[in-house]
């Protein structure tokens, strides 16, 4: 008997420590089901992230938008689509438990986030990461 076990985004979401687990999430992304989303300030996002994901802290009015309104914004563009998988990465994983904590109390438990950040991440991957820059307008 084989079993199959895929490398889809779990129910309960998941924090990785090691680059090996998050990168298989990371295949995910373009599958119409997951979301990315870089909550770095802005001016780091668009000098240098993952590629696939959308700098998220934008400036409105001239002031970048806070991580309890980037979480309110996304329910609300999701509605009742609780089966979205969503991506984090921020600078050391604070930023990413609280908007996880804040996606959690509206019903959404699919989030998934790097607990060192991105720095590290980019560290661990070495010469292998080629990071994405610029506008986020294809992400």
């Amino acid at each position: 008997m084989i079993l199959f076990f895929g490398i889809g985004c779990k129910k309960q979401g998941q924090v990785y420590d090691e680059v090996d687990g998050f990168n298989k999430v990371l295949t995910k992304i373009g599958d119409g089901k997951t979301k990315a989303y870089d909550l770095r300030h802005y001016d780091d996002c668009i000098s240098g992230r993952i590629p696939g994901f959308y700098c998220m802290r934008t400036i409105f009015n001239e002031q970048e938008r806070s991580i309890e309104e980037l979480a309110s914004s996304l329910i609300l563009i999701l509605g009742k689509k609780y089966n979205f998988c969503i991506i984090l990465i921020d600078y050391d994983g604070t930023d990413s438990l609280e908007f996880k904590d804040i996606m959690n109390k509206a019903g959404f438990y699919n989030i998934h986030y790097f607990a060192s950040g991105y720095q590290v991440y980019v560290e661990l991957m070495g010469e292998e990461f080629i990071p994405a820059t610029g506008e986020c307008d294809g992400c």
